[in-house]
Parts: structure tokens; sequence; C-alpha cells
């Protein structure tokens, strides 16, 4: 029996590894078929062009290549790709395969790009290049929660009138007004979103784990309510599941460290292989419930990159592209921003707002092809610091610390998520933060 959960689990078990990704791309594309083209095809830019033979073998062939190169979570690298190689590269490596319109050599110029830097990135630990990376002096723990205190005050203050508590499941026509309708009252460039953004992606989840790691439950719970607050506000489903993920997260990894980074990628697979298969069955059962949470698992969360490589590659086919001034500080300098309307709202033909993961806003939407290769190459430099700047800390905690991060990369560009989604602010935390030191002092005065 243990041989037998070696081979199915583990990540040292290449038998493993491939029997669980040709399971979930197979299974993928049944969903893409029968779920998210035969519901919703009549959406902007959704296509299911059944693959020939050359086709499919060599859509199996890309999708797969890249977990030989994955063995273990070596690095908070790892721990990253991992996630955006299940629910970005998949999906838009089969979105190439299965669209209308594009030539081969487009399709596989795109999937053989892509899959030589996932490649890449699954061996980044074996080759660090700057290790430890420490500002001094370092900063107390007692200023990190200070400043934490005084933004979540700021910003408190100035969208009070904007909160209301909205159930996720039950009223998602009202989650959304009221989302678009705060939206439009902060603006797309105010303060308090960067405020919002820094509170989410760095200060909330740095001192969770410290408090959690030391046992201050009481300031724990002080954090879990920061996030319904942000809730309360912005009405993003992320928002109200991530404290609920960093706490479970952290639990999970503490009691079984290192089953958690040999048998992680088995356990992901699995568990959205058998949830997907549940939702497809129960999708048309007549039930509303039911019926939007399959949505929100199976098109706006598995298969929402699919979908929207189809609808970037349409768009900037007829369209120009934005040569990176849809990132507000290059437009700053050039004014060259081609759209009226946000990049998001332009692709979609103003229908909805389709924002998305780096590789489609930085990558296909600012010059193609060309753009993808350079996204790759900027997310490999990004992966390189990640790793060297918390290489002082436990993997265990870091890896639960970028949850929120990774969260953003997965919905945003990348300098979204460094600027308004708070990862560089998280650098500057991980930076000025020495852990060794504050242990004594957080158990001291521990609440």
């Amino acid at each position: 029996m243990k041989t037998i959960l070696h081979i199915l689990f583990d990540a040292d078990s290449l038998t493993s590894r491939i029997l669980c990704v040709l399971v979930y791309i197979l299974l993928y594309d049944f969903i893409y078929e029968k779920y998210i083209y035969g519901v919703f095809g009549y959406m902007e830019g959704i296509d299911y062009n059944p693959m020939g033979i050359i086709y499919f073998i060599s859509w199996i062939i890309i999708s797969i290549l890249p977990i030989f190169f994955y063995h273990r979570i070596n690095e908070i690298s790892t721990f990253l790709c991992l996630f955006v190689y299940i629910l970005v590269y998949i999906p838009f490596v089969h979105g190439l395969f299965v669209i209308d319109g594009m030539s081969a050599a487009e399709i596989f110029s795109y999937a053989i790009i892509l899959c030589l830097f996932f490649v890449l990135y699954f061996q980044l630990h074996r080759v660090p290049l700057i290790v430890g990376i420490q500002i001094k002096p370092t900063m107390p723990l007692y200023v990190i929660e200070i400043i934490t205190l005084a933004l979540t005050l700021i910003f408190i203050a100035s969208r009070a009138s904007s909160m209301h508590f909205v159930n996720i499941f039950t009223q998602v026509d009202l989650l959304y007004d009221l989302r678009s309708e705060n939206a439009e009252k902060v603006g797309e460039r105010s303060l308090i979103l960067y405020i919002q953004g820094w509170l989410v992606g760095a200060f909330y989840p740095f001192l969770l784990v410290w408090y959690l790691k030391y046992k201050s439950y009481i300031k724990s719970v002080l954090i879990l309510a920061g996030y319904l607050a942000l809730f309360m506000v912005d009405m993003q489903k992320s928002t109200f599941l991530i404290p609920f993920l960093l706490v479970s997260f952290y639990l999970l990894i503490k009691w079984k460290e290192e089953l958690i980074c040999d048998r992680l990628h088995s356990f992901i697979f699995w568990i959205i292989i058998i949830s997907s298969s549940f939702l497809m069955l129960v999708s048309d059962s007549g039930n509303e419930l039911l019926f939007t949470i399959a949505a929100i698992v199976l098109l706006r969360t598995i298969c929402v990159t699919g979908w929207l490589t189809q609808m970037y590659l349409h768009f900037f086919q007829e369209n120009p592209y934005t040569y990176y001034s849809h990132i507000n500080i290059v437009n700053a300098i050039t004014n060259a921003y081609p759209y009226d309307v946000p990049l998001g709202m332009a692709v979609a033909y103003n229908t909805q707002n389709a924002n998305a993961t780096f590789f489609l806003t930085e990558g296909i939407a600012s010059w193609g092809l060309v753009g993808v290769f350079i996204t790759g190459l900027i997310f490999l430099i990004l992966l390189y610091f990640i790793d060297s700047i918390t290489s002082r800390y436990q993997k265990s905690d870091i890896f639960v610390i970028f949850i929120p991060s990774l969260f953003s990369m997965l919905n945003a560009s990348i300098f979204s998520t460094l600027l308004t989604g708070g990862l560089f602010i998280l650098f500057l935390l991980f930076a000025c933060f020495d852990p060794n030191e504050e242990k004594t002092t957080i158990i001291q005065y521990n609440i």
C-alpha cells in the first residue's frame, strides 16, 4: 500500500506527476467543451474547435512536459509556479489548441515559448544567484503593527459609507452591482486602492503568520476582522476567502510540512478533478445555488484563463497592442494607451471587466508573441528575487504569506501585483524584518 501511495502521490515519482496532469487535462478538455463552450459559448471570444490527432498529441505533450522538471516544493518560486502551471499554463495552452482563426505557426510559437519558460521556472532553485537580501537596520514588529493599524483606520474611515455584507453564493448579482458601484466611487488610481492592496497582500498575511506562529490568537482574530472589513467594500470573493485559506493552509503545512512539499501537486490535481467532476454532474440539476457554485469554480476559477486567452488573442488580432502603455507609469511617460477604457473593459468590448493574468495583460495585450517572451523573462527575474529575499525564513511561513500575492498573480498583471497588490511592500517587509530578533519579543508580549 505504501508503495502504491508513493507511485500515485509523491512528487519524486514521475508516474504520479504524469498521471495527475494527464487525468486533469483530459477532464479539463471535457469541461471546456461541454460546460464552458456548451453553456457559455454565447459569450464573446469563447471557442471550441475540436483538435485533430496532430493537435491532440501536441497539446498533451506540451501540457505535460514541464511537470517532468518538477520534483517537489523546494523554494517559494516552486510553490508559486505550481499553481501558475495548473491555473494559467494548462488553460492557456488548451485555449490555443481549440481556438478558431489562428494559424498552426502562431499556436505552436506561443505554446513552445510558454513550455520552455515553465521548464526553466521549475528548475530555478537549482541555480541560486543571490541569497539572503536584507536591509539594515531591521524594522521591529511593533512598527509594522502600527503601520498596519494606521492604514486600516484610514481605509475604514474613507470607505465606511460603502461597506456592505453580501453572501457570495446567494447574492451574486447584488455583489457585482455593489462592486461596480464602489469601484466607481473610489476611482481607478485612488490611494485608497493601494492601501487596500497593501493590507490584503502584505501587512495582513505577514502579521497573521507571526501571530499564529507564536499563538497570539486575539491579534489573529483582529486580522481576520480586517479582511472582512475589506471584503465589505471591494466585494471580491478572493478577499473573503483568503483569510480562511491562510489559516487552513498554515495549520496544514505546520502539521505535515514535508508531506505537503512532496504531495502538494497531487493534492491540488485530485481535489480539482474530484470537485470539478461533481460540479459537472450537478450543474444542470436545476438548483440555482449549485449552478452558481459551478460557474464560480469551473468558469471563473479553473477555466477562466482558457477563455480569456482566446478573448485576448481574438481582440488583438484586430486591434493595436498596448506596448505596455496600459501600465499607468508607462502611459504617464508615453501617453500612448490606445483605448478610452481600461484594458479589461476594452478587450471585452465594455461588456465586462476582463482582467487577466500577466501572460495575457503584459504578454498578448502588450506585444503579442514578443510580449509573452518578455513577460516570461520578467517573471523569471521576479522569481529569482522572491527566492533570494525570503531565504532567511522558514519555508512553511513564507508559503502562507505569499498566498494573497499568488491570488493576484493568477488574476492580474505583474505590475498590478507589485504595486497595488502589495508584493513590493511584502518584499520590503521580508527585507527589513529579522524573524530571529523578534521571536523573544513576540512570545513575551503575546496576547
